[in-house]
């Protein structure tokens, strides 16, 4: 009987290749699937520790969000997503240095970036770096940002004025400020009304006052309100009367309107420059302002202890007590009727009073008050 003859040896090889192929498919199979089904597994923690940190974040438990974030981060360390939430937990923590150090980071991979600039100069204004806070409120109005990119870049610069303007920049404030409004389409109320009160907070009052009047027909409600507010912190209490009562008559309910149209009032009823008052009227309104500003003085010196009328005065209150004295005679309206020099010396020297005592006793209220505006603002009362 004849014996089998041996296979080749390269048929031993090839079986011996390709069973070690399919050992080698297989095992890559295995393990792709179980890296897979580690990698879900992984992301699904990931998710829940996500989901439980915004949770405890939105209740305001920021301590143990942070904790979850950085849980959510050991499954999934190179999400940027997650690192910017540990970021803000760590912000609302207090922890501002940490979080500091994330967004730094995150800024690292995407320079430019304008809500992580915005972010850091919220941390540094925290910390009372106000040099480097304003470094990253200008790189977030210059930033980059997904949506919406002009808004965003709008209330970073509004939320940068904000910042001068707590730091006593009022200059820098104001520029900002006009760079604001100036960058605002005209057809975009919203924006412009935002403008208008972004320049009534830095004290460019004539020019709030403009735009709040431009928008009037926009908005009578908000615009005239703004003007009237803008109209009256100018010393302009003409236009601010004129401005508060339109505001009034559109909500009759507003009392910050009310309130200041008052006030208005009570400076233009104890103006005697007014236009087309007669010289009797003129004469009254002297007449009184000398008789409130006397009694102001001579309250003002008692709260003070400081005695009166004495022949050598060594306090202002004292001087212009005894200047109030000798003026007396000249205070008759039947005399100051027909003198306009001498009515103008009376209000001048009432003036000073109010301003004196305003120094050493504080802010006066009703007829000084109003005497006191008359005083600070003379022509801008607009006669």
């Amino acid at each position: 009987m004849q014996e089998a003859s041996p296979s080749p040896w390269w048929q031993k090889d090839a079986s011996v290749f390709a069973a070690l192929i399919l050992v080698a498919a297989l095992a890559f199979t295995a393990t792709y699937f179980f890296s897979k089904a580690y990698g879900r597994k992984q992301d699904s923690l990931a998710r829940r520790s996500l989901q439980a940190a915004d949770q405890h974040l939105q209740a305001g438990d920021a301590a143990q969000a942070v904790s979850d974030y950085r849980t959510a981060l050991l499954y999934s360390h190179d999400n940027p997503e997650y690192r910017l939430r540990l970021a803000h937990a760590l912000a609302a923590n207090g922890e501002t240095s940490q979080a500091i150090a994330y967004f730094l980071n995150l800024l690292d991979e995407q320079p430019g970036n304008g809500l992580y600039n915005l972010e850091l100069a919220r941390l540094y204004s925290r910390q009372g770096n106000a040099r480097k806070a304003a470094l990253y409120y200008n790189g977030a109005i210059y930033g980059a940002w997904e949506n919406d990119p002009a808004a965003a870049r709008r209330e970073a610069r509004t939320e940068f004025i904000q910042f001068l303007l707590s730091q006593n920049s009022r200059t820098q404030a104001q520029a900002e400020a006009m760079i604001l409004a100036a960058g605002v389409q005209p057809t975009d109320v919203p924006g412009r009304l935002l403008a208008a009160r972004i320049l009534l907070d830095t004290g460019e009052y004539d020019r709030a006052m403009d735009e709040y009047v431009a928008l009037i027909k926009n908005d009578p409600v908000t615009a005239a309100m703004g003007a009237g507010r803008a109209a009256f912190a100018a010393g302009r209490f003409e236009s601010a009367a004129k401005y508060l009562a339109l505001a009034v008559n559109h909500d009759t309910a507003n009392q910050e309107a009310q309130s200041l149209l008052q006030r208005a009032k009570s400076v233009i009823d104890a103006d005697p420059n007014r236009r087309r008052l007669s010289s009797a009227e003129r004469a009254r309104r002297v007449a009184e302002a000398y008789r409130v500003a006397g009694n102001r003085i001579i309250s003002c010196a008692e709260s003070k202890k400081l005695p009166l009328n004495i022949l050598s005065p060594n306090n202002d209150l004292q001087k212009l007590y005894n200047e109030w004295g000798v003026a007396e005679r000249d205070s008759d309206p039947r005399k100051l009727a027909g003198d306009p020099d001498l009515r103008d010396t009376i209000m001048d020297l009432a003036g000073r009073i109010e301003q004196a005592t305003a120094l050493q006793c504080g802010a006066p209220t009703g007829p000084d008050w109003a005497l006191l505006m008359l005083a600070r603002y003379g022509e801008g009362v607009e006669h």
